[in-house]
C-alpha cells in the first residue's frame, strides 16, 4: 500500500468534487441534470405524458413526432452529460500520479456517474472520451489497453445501474451502499484486466500491488461524496419546483372567486390575467384567448391583434392537442412573430365543455431561468381553471333544476287550489262577508308567497304563515270535516328554510290523508333542538301507498300519481339545499301517516332575506 497513491487519489477526488460543486451551482447544468433544457427541450423526471399526436400533424408545425422528439431529447441530454463527465475523466487522468507504467486516478467516478445520471447515451460517450484521451495522450503506458477495456465495461455497469434506479428497482436507502460496492467491483474488474492484459507479468503484479487498496477504497468512498454533491443539486431543483407549485396554488386560490360566473362575465378574465401577471415573477405578459379574440390580456400582448389569417400556430396546437405547448418554430405570418425573438411563449387549453375552448397564454423573457416545472405548473393552472369552470357550470345547472322543480310545483298547486278557494269564498260573500274578506286576505297572502323566488330563504315562522293561510282556506272549504292542530312556539320557528318547503307536505296530509276519512285531522308540531329543528306533519288518513314510498326511496315505478309528486319535490329540494344534513322520514300505516322533516339550524346563504 503506497502512501503517495493514497494522497494522489485524495487530491484527485477533491478536485473532482470541487469542479462538481461549481458546475451544479450553475442553473443551466442543474436543468440538464434534472432532465430539463430551455423551454422543455429535454424530457426528464418532470416531464409528463402527452396525448399521442400523428407524426404528420406534428411535422406540419415544424416539430418531430412524439416518439422521434423523445429519442432526440434523450440523445441531446446524453451528449451534454457525456461531454461533462468525459471532462471529469480527462481531468482525473491529467492530475494523476504516474508510476510503474500506470496512472492511479478517479476516472471510474466520472464514468459510473455518467451512466447512472445520464443513461446509456451519456455512459457510452463518456467511456469513449475517456478511452480516446487515454489512448492519444498516454499511448505507451503499460496499462493503457487494460484501462481502455475497463472504461467501456464501467460505462456499461453505470448505465445498467442507472436504468435500475430510474425504473424503481432499487430502494433509495440502499443506493449509497450500492454505489460503494459498484465502484469497488468496477475497480476490481479494472485490476483484473491490468493483470491479464499487461504483457510484463512483473510490471502487472507491481501495478496491482501498489494501487489495489488505495484505488478500491478511495474511489468507492469518493463516488459516494461525488453523488452527494449531485443529490444536493437535485434537491435544490426540487425546492425551486416546489416554490413554483406553491406560487401556482396561490394564483389558483386568488382566481377561484372570479370563475363562478364564467370567464366571459364582466371583468372575470381581466382579473385572472392580472393576478397571473402580478403573482408570477417571470411572467412578462398573460392573456386568455377564445376563437380569434382576446378576452383579456396584459403586458407584451397589448399590441397584438388576432384574425383568421395570423392566428398563432401555438394556440391552434394547444387547442387541437389539448395539452400545454411551447413556442418552437416561428413563422412571419404568426401574430406572435414579433415576440418570439425575445420571449418564450407557452399556451395551455381551458376547456370546460365541448362548445367552449379558451387558451391561457403566458410570455416569459428568454433570459429568465426557465424550468420544466414551469410547463407543468402552467398546464396545472389551466386544468384548475377548467375544473372550476365545470364546477361553476354544474352549480348553475343545479340552481336551474331547483327553479324548474319549483315552477313545476307552482304550476301543480295553483290552478286546482285557486279554483277551489274562489269557489269557497264566493259561497261566503252574501251570508258571511266578513269571513269572505278574511279568506281573501288569506288567499292573497298564500299567492304572494307562491310567487316568491324559489331561491329565497325565509324563517320557519314565515313559512308557517304561508301554511296557516293555506289551512285557513281549506278549513273554510271542508268546514267541520277538517280539524287542524298546530303546536309551534315562536322560539322554535327561527331557523331559515327554503321557501315553500312545508306546504306540499301539509297539502298531501289534507287531501290524500285526512280528507279520505269522514272527519279528518291534521297536526303540525315543531320542536327546535340544538342542531336541528324537527317538524312533524301528522294525519289520520289511510296511509301512503307502497309504490309512492318506493319512488321516494329511489325505486323506478311505472305509476306515480299526484299523491307523491309534491313530497318527491320536497325531498329533492332538501337534498339539493342541505345535502345529507337534512332528511325526510315517513311513518305510515292504516291509521295515518307522520312525515318528519329534520332541518339544520345553521342554513346560511347570500340570498337570505325576510
Amino acid at each position: 500500500m503506497d502512501y503517495e497513491v493514497f494522497m494522489s487519489l485524495l487530491m484527485n477526488i477533491s478536485i473532482l468534487v470541487l469542479i462538481a460543486e461549481g458546475m451544479t451551482s450553475l442553473p443551466v447544468f442543474r436543468r440538464i441534470l434534472a432532465g430539463e433544457l430551455y423551454g422543455g427541450l429535454v424530457e426528464g423526471r418532470f416531464s409528463g405524458k402527452r396525448k399521442a399526436e400523428p407524426a404528420e400533424e406534428r411535422r406540419s408545425e415544424g416539430e418531430p413526432a412524439q416518439g422521434e422528439s423523445t429519442a432526440a431529447f434523450r440523445m441531446v441530454r446524453g451528449i451534454l452529460l457525456g461531454v461533462c463527465f468525459g471532462l471529469f475523466c480527462i481531468v482525473s487522468d491529467c492530475i494523476g500520479v504516474q508510476m510503474n507504467g500506470s496512472i492511479p486516478n478517479a476516472r471510474v467516478i466520472g464514468i459510473l456517474s455518467a451512466g447512472i445520471l445520464g443513461g446509456p447515451e451519456a455512459g457510452i460517450l463518456t467511456s469513449l472520451i475517456a478511452a480516446l484521451h487515454r489512448y492519444l495522450v498516454f499511448p505507451q503506458r503499460a496499462s493503457t489497453l487494460a484501462c481502455i477495456a475497463a472504461t467501456f465495461i464501467q460505462g456499461g455497469i453505470g448505465a445498467a445501474l442507472g436504468e435500475m434506479i430510474r425504473h424503481g428497482k432499487m430502494k433509495s436507502q440502499m443506493r449509497a451502499v450500492v454505489l460503494f460496492f459498484t465502484a469497488f467491483v468496477s475497480g476490481l474488474i479494472h485490476l483484473i484486466l491490468v493483470y491479464a492484459l499487461v504483457e510484463d507479468r512483473m510490471t502487472a503484479v507491481e501495478i496491482v500491488r501498489s494501487v489495489m487498496i488505495p484505488m478500491l477504497i478511495m474511489n468507492s468512498l469518493g463516488i459516494m461524496i461525488f453523488f452527494g454533491v449531485f443529490n444536493s443539486a437535485m434537491r435544490q431543483s426540487d425546492l425551486e419546483a416546489a416554490a413554483k407549485v406553491s406560487n401556482a396554488l396561490r394564483i389558483a386560490e386568488q382566481c377561484a372567486p372570479f370563475l363562478r360566473n364564467g370567464l366571459e362575465a364582466d371583468g372575470s378574465a381581466d382579473e385572472i390575467v392580472n393576478i397571473i401577471r402580478n403573482e408570477e415573477p417571470a411572467c412578462e405578459g398573460a392573456a386568455i384567448v377564445k376563437d380569434f379574440r382576446f378576452l383579456a390580456r396584459s403586458g407584451e400582448f397589448g399590441g397584438i391583434t388576432l384574425n383568421e389569417d395570423n392566428y398563432p400556430r401555438l394556440l391552434m396546437a394547444a387547442k387541437t392537442y389539448k395539452n400545454t405547448r411551447i413556442s418552437h418554430v416561428p413563422v412571419p405570418e404568426d401574430a406572435f412573430y414579433p415576440l418570439y425573438g425575445k420571449s418564450l411563449i407557452m399556451a395551455a387549453p381551458i376547456q370546460p365543455d365541448e362548445a367552449n375552448c379558451y387558451i391561457l397564454v403566458m410570455l416569459f423573457r428568454r433570459g429568465v431561468q426557465f424550468m420544466k416545472a414551469d410547463e407543468e405548473v402552467i398546464g396545472g393552472l389551466a386544468h384548475f381553471l377548467t375544473s372550476q369552470l365545470q364546477l361553476a357550470k354544474m352549480e348553475h345547472q343545479k340552481d336551474e333544476l331547483q327553479r324548474a322543480e319549483y315552477r313545476a310545483l307552482q304550476s301543480q298547486i295553483n290552478p286546482h287550489f285557486l279554483f277551489n278557494a274562489l269557489n269557497t269564498i264566493s259561497c261566503f260573500c252574501r251570508e258571511k262577508p266578513d269571513r269572505a274578506r278574511e279568506l281573501l286576505q288569506s288567499l292573497s297572502s298564500y299567492f304572494r308567497n307562491m310567487l316568491t323566488d324559489s331561491n329565497k330563504k325565509v324563517t320557519l315562522e314565515k313559512e308557517m304563515e304561508h301554511v296557516e293561510a293555506y289551512l285557513e282556506l281549506e278549513k273554510a272549504r271542508f268546514e267541520e270535516r277538517l280539524i287542524v292542530d298546530i303546536e309551534a312556539e315562536p322560539q322554535d320557528c327561527v331557523c331559515r328554510v327554503p321557501n315553500l318547503i312545508l306546504q306540499p307536505i301539509v297539502e298531501n296530509a289534507v287531501h290524500h290523508g285526512a280528507m279520505q276519512r269522514e272527519v279528518g285531522r291534521v297536526s303540525i308540531r315543531i320542536h327546535r333542538e340544538e342542531i336541528s329543528t324537527l317538524i312533524d306533519v301528522e294525519d289520520n288518513g289511510p296511509g301512503i301507498p307502497q309504490y309512492v314510498l318506493d319512488r321516494l326511496h329511489g325505486a323506478e315505478t311505472e305509476s306515480f300519481k299526484s299523491i307523491g309528486i309534491g313530497m318527491l319535490n320536497v325531498q329533492e329540494r332538501l337534498r339539493a339545499v342541505y345535502g345529507k344534513a337534512a332528511g325526510m322520514q315517513i311513518l305510515t300505516g292504516e291509521s295515518g301517516t307522520t312525515v318528519r322533516l329534520v332541518l339544520p339550524n345553521n342554513l346560511k346563504t347570500e340570498e337570505d332575506s325576510e
